[in-house]
């Protein structure tokens, strides 16, 4: 056969159905418009390869060195984190100028939740720095009257204390229907009591609840094997989680046996979005929206696999307008380390891509200061940060690279000869492109980008197939990577072996 030239070759369409893995999709049939691995990049400028923003402090570090252990926006202008300082727990608040301490001697190194009922902020799993469990602390939220509380009206937390053969010790609670619901931690590790869900009385008229703890429980099917590790009000329901179950309670009754046989192990790893509920499991990530849960993590497969079991119970979950975002930890990969791994999930489009950060995410929140809305991240170095603000994480710069699926363009036992491309990128600012040749492992340079339009000719690369990467380190405004344009590429006609 002789030689002839191919029609112009466009990669301009990236990103258009987001990151499908080659682990779960060959790339004859992965789709033009996808990319097989996505890093600190997004796809919300329709065919455009965007770098992600940075994360910036929420005021000063509030403990450096010490990991966030929780995290709560009271709807009053108030943040509140949690740090574990030496051998107890510390509540602090930041009301838009700094961190100060709220609350002292919890124990340490445990999830604090909190919880927004009757014009209160409501900690549970608080106890104390000798007594894990003992207390439930509740306060007005407002910063000139900073004082906890653990009796009285109007949340009586002393009813779910004070009978020590019947109290809970929750760690995890929820509102619905004008009641308090409680389950988790037991002092004398029952298994019955770790499938109980305790609830309060309905809210009076003076704005008060009760608690009568050895009677106002339901059993959620203790013998299943399972404890609770989450509640989640959702639509009409108030959804119980186990790990590999779900529980919908109505008030007059619950599912005897479960209808949906999965759940997850992480309370945090709970989001309702705009099309429904999301949650990790073991199996992957789900949507429910009523009926049976929805598995919406096949096309990044291989990631969710490579999450460590041990990660499991502290997978955070947060969203913005139209994302939910999972911090799924250290993950390896191909033998490749992708550290503080997050992978985003845009509900309009049902597009995938994945971020890395350069500290652990431990938990997430959003936090209203009266002025404006943002996502807040409690790190592991001690700092609050919210998300998607400035242009590097906390003074580190943002590594960010994009591959490409194989593109073979004509028949593949065909030798092609590229001679001429052309790479277009808003803001370059020295990103690199690099292509990668049938078998071959290792990366080849195609050259450095420094404006919107760069050519790269004369060019000789033979191949059968070819894929193409690029990668680059930023602290300035983001790169806006469009794809590259082929316009002289060649059929050798030959069969190279």
């Amino acid at each position: 056969m002789p030689a002839t030239l191919i029609a112009p070759q466009k990669i301009r369409n990236l990103g258009v159905y987001g990151v499908i893995r080659s682990a779960e999709v060959d790339d004859h049939l992965i789709p033009d418009g996808a990319v097989t691995e996505a890093i600190n990049t997004h796809f919300d400028r329709k065919g455009a390869v965007t770098v992600r923003l940075g994360i910036a402090g929420l005021g000063a570090t509030v403990a450096s060195g010490y990991p966030i252990w929780g995290l709560h926006n009271t709807q009053n202008g108030t943040m509140l984190a949690v740090i574990s300082q030496a051998a107890s727990a510390r509540i602090y608040a930041y009301g838009g100028a700094s961190w100060a301490s709220n609350l002292t001697s919890g124990t340490a190194n445990v999830v604090i939740r909190f919880v927004n009922f009757a014009d209160r902020i409501i900690a549970l799993n608080w106890g104390s720095a000798t007594s894990m469990y003992s207390s439930v602390q509740f306060w007005a939220g407002r910063e000139n009257n900073a004082t906890w509380t653990t009796s009285g009206n109007p949340i009586n937390t002393q009813g779910l204390t004070d009978d020590v053969a019947a109290s809970p010790q929750p760690q995890y609670g929820e509102v619905y229907k004008s009641r308090m619901y409680v389950a988790g931690g037991d002092t004398d590790n029952s298994n019955i009591r770790l499938s109980r869900l305790y609830y309060s009385s309905v809210i009076s008229s003076a704005g008060n609840i009760t608690w009568n703890p050895s009677t106002d429980y339901v059993d959620l099917n203790p013998n299943d094997g399972e404890n609770i590790t989450g509640l989640k009000r959702y639509s009409l329901e108030l959804l119980v989680f186990k790990p590999n179950y779900i529980y919908r309670f109505r008030t007059t009754g619950t599912d005897p046996d479960p209808l949906i046989k999965v759940g997850t192990r992480s309370q945090e790893s709970v989001i309702e979005g705009k099309r429904g509920l999301y949650f990790h499991h073991d199996t992957g990530l789900y949507r429910y929206s009523g009926g049976y849960p929805v598995d919406i993590s096949r096309a990044i497969s291989d990631v969710v696999d490579a999450i460590p079991y041990g990660q499991f119970d502290n997978i955070v979950a947060w969203k913005d307008g139209d994302h939910i975002y999972w911090a799924i930890g250290n993950l390896t990969i191909d033998g490749v380390s992708w550290p503080n791994t997050v992978v985003r999930y845009t509900e309009s489009s049902e597009l995938w891509t994945v971020y890395s950060y350069s500290t652990e995410i431990r938990l997430a929140s959003d936090y209203n200061s009266g002025a404006a809305i943002s996502r807040i991240l409690g790190l592991g170095n001690g700092a609050v940060a919210t998300v998607n603000s400035g242009t590097t994480d906390i003074g580190e710069s943002i590594k960010y690279r994009m591959i490409t699926k194989w593109y073979e363009w004509d028949e593949i036992y065909y030798q092609k000869i590229i001679q001429h491309i052309v790479a277009l990128c808003e803001k370059a600012q020295g990103t690199m492109t690099m292509y990668q040749i049938d078998g071959e492992q290792e990366w080849r340079d195609l050259g450095q980008l420094r404006k919107y339009m760069t050519h790269f000719q004369p060019i000789s690369i033979k191949h059968h197939r070819i894929r193409f990467k690029i990668a680059g380190i930023t602290s300035d405004e983001a790169p806006v990577f469009l794809g590259w344009e082929i316009p002289k590429i060649i059929n050798t006609g030959e069969i190279v072996k």
